[in-house]
């Protein structure tokens, strides 16, 4: 089965594409950071979405979301996915964090 990569984290594991057509999101939720695609980025309230495209949208809700996620020290939303050596207690390890980030586009 072919994987989908999160768009916020890198994470290679999403079982759908995080977007259908016309920014349509899976509502899948990512193991790793948490995103849930079609709920986080327009429920997003940290700024104004008047006049903004949905890409807009998208795309500022998920600088955010990764700022948050990297600042709160790569916690895991399901450290049991993930393996022992790839984690610490319920965190990514940093270095597993920093090779998923260059993965984002």
């Amino acid at each position: 089965m072919e994987k989908n990569r999160c768009l916020i984290c890198g994470f290679d594991g999403l079982e759908e594409p995080p977007y259908y057509e016309d920014y349509a999101g899976s509502n899948e939720i990512c193991h790793c950071c948490g995103f849930e695609f079609g709920v986080d980025d327009y429920d997003c309230d940290e700024f104004n979405h008047d006049q903004l495209t949905d890409k807009e949208i998208v795309e500022k809700s998920h600088i955010l979301w990764r700022k948050k996620w990297i600042e709160e020290g790569f916690k895991l939303f399901v450290p049991e996915s993930f393996p022992d050596g790839m984690k610490n207690g319920d965190f990514l390890k940093p270095e597993e964090a920093a090779k998923q980030l260059k993965n984002v586009e």
